[in-house]
């Protein structure tokens, strides 16, 4: 990656407020160079903040570097994610025995560095919320350049890849499943955009999606369409999603008759003439990777 991307991760549109510290930059710039290992790249990464009186304060930046990362440069994305894991597993900074402050999301005295990453999981989902939204139904035309759409499928494989770790728990599992429930069930999808999600995560993690499905499970992001109407009834959701999921018929939580839908509407997508060639590649791919 060249010069100019660290430069704006350090100073976006030229406001270092916003950036994270150089130290920090240049540390995932050798590492991702291959110039250090992964340990030394933790260790290095996270200095500043430890050296900081305030280590709540920078946190933010210092996750957002890794984020854009994850997100901008699709082939190092597995380096990333090995990176992150790395500082997870770094041995507990004191902050009290150290005399810092503690402010965001540092403040409660159970929280610590670097043990569970705080608040990695609330920057990654607050600054997603598009994608976890599918704000791409209601405003269609931001989302199909090409661009967009890599970006969707780069969030999607960093996603999949976390799905392998417990960086974001448990949760990220499911909104793996989801994905598949949102696009494929749903006769609102927007498949030429949404396909490229579902695809990325079938790529990155089909067998841990599979033996997701091979055994019941429940969760409030595999709701059906039936699940959802009995909440709206309920009054427990809103009216507005009713149709949400419409078209799979039978009940909600994880299941092989579920996966074997998902793999039957893959099946009718790729032989649908209103797809455009680009849209029927992904869909292939997707096929593919279900086996």
């Amino acid at each position: 990656m060249s010069q100019a991307w660290y430069d704006n991760a350090i100073a976006p549109d030229g406001n270092s407020e916003d950036g994270c510290r150089p130290e920090e930059a240049q540390a995932l710039r050798l590492y991702l160079d291959d110039k250090i290992d992964v340990a030394k790249a933790a260790r290095l990464i996270t200095a500043p903040t430890e050296a900081s009186q305030d280590p709540g304060a920078d946190l933010p930046n210092t996750w957002g570097l890794l984020q854009d990362a994850l997100i901008e440069l699709p082939d190092s994305q597995q380096k990333v994610v090995r990176l992150i894991s790395n500082i997870r597993d770094l041995p507990d900074f004191d902050l009290d025995s150290r005399g810092k402050k503690r402010s965001g999301p540092l403040q409660s005295l159970s929280s610590s560095l670097w043990y569970n990453l705080p608040s990695f999981a609330n920057h990654w989902y607050d600054g997603n919320w598009w994608y976890y939204q599918n704000e791409w139904r209601k405003k269609p035309h931001l989302y199909t350049s090409q661009e967009k759409l890599n970006q969707i499928a780069n969030l999607s494989r960093a996603e999949a890849l976390f799905a392998h770790t417990v960086i974001l728990g448990e949760r990220v599992k499911y909104e793996g499943l989801s994905r598949l429930c949102d696009t494929l069930e749903d006769s609102k999808a927007a498949i030429k955009i949404e396909i490229h999600a579902v695809r990325e995560w079938l790529l990155n993690a089909r067998d841990l999606l599979y033996d997701m499905s091979r055994t019941p499970r429940t969760h409030n992001r595999l709701f059906s369409n039936s699940d959802i109407r009995d909440k709206i009834a309920k009054h427990e959701m809103h009216v507005s999603v009713k149709n949400e999921r419409d078209l799979w018929q039978g009940s909600g939580g994880s299941s092989l008759e579920r996966w074997k839908f998902w793999k039957q509407r893959l099946k009718d997508l790729q032989d649908d003439d209103d797809q455009d060639e680009e849209t029927k590649k992904a869909v292939r791919e997707a096929l593919d990777a279900m086996r």
